[in-house]
């Protein structure tokens, strides 16, 4: 790349300023905030608060708004965290792998590792005899798996979804 591009466009980081960042903290604690509360809060008025709203959307920095619900209200009580071995650390197999878990509902995250586990997957279900059945039907049945270490996790200490933006 050139030198005459910005630097966000070099290093793939978008360049913030304190607004920005006020901006982004205030909808990681409230997406569904009006802009007009939004414009009041960092202290603009509510149009270059909704034009910068829109920039971070159109860079990428805002990928998506969703709700967060609790697991135990909507019947997902059993929280397992999955740690899986492939038999060979190849390109199809990592794409196939992939590809099984981003169609899997119950797959809340699955991530690509570097060292002894091949992926870390973050799975929720109703309770036991699910999981077994997932663990059983869905991952063993995957060609290339060759092992997989289950963690039930016992209490959620801390969740967030936010980034620190400092």
């Amino acid at each position: 790349m050139s030198q005459s591009q910005p630097a966000s466009a070099r290093s793939g980081v978008v360049e913030l300023d304190a607004i920005d960042r006020h901006i982004l903290a205030i909808l990681q604690r409230d997406a569904r905030i009006p802009n007009t509360e939004l414009a009041d809060e960092v202290g603009l008025t509510p149009a270059p608060t909704l034009r910068r709203v829109r920039r971070l959307e159109e860079e990428g920095i805002i990928h998506r708004y969703v709700a967060l619900l609790d697991p135990k209200q909507v019947g997902r009580d059993l929280m397992v965290v999955v740690r899986v071995t492939l038999d060979k650390q190849t390109k199809q197999g990592f794409e196939t792998f992939a590809e099984h878990m981003r169609g899997r509902p119950e797959v809340l995250e699955c991530y690509l590792c570097l060292g002894d586990t091949d992926y870390l997957l973050k799975v929720c279900l109703p309770d036991l005899d699910a999981y077994q059945k997932f663990l059983v039907d869905v991952l063993a049945a995957i060609p290339g798996v060759r092992n997989t270490a289950s963690t039930i996790v016992v209490k959620q200490e801390k969740y967030t979804t936010s980034l620190s933006l400092e």
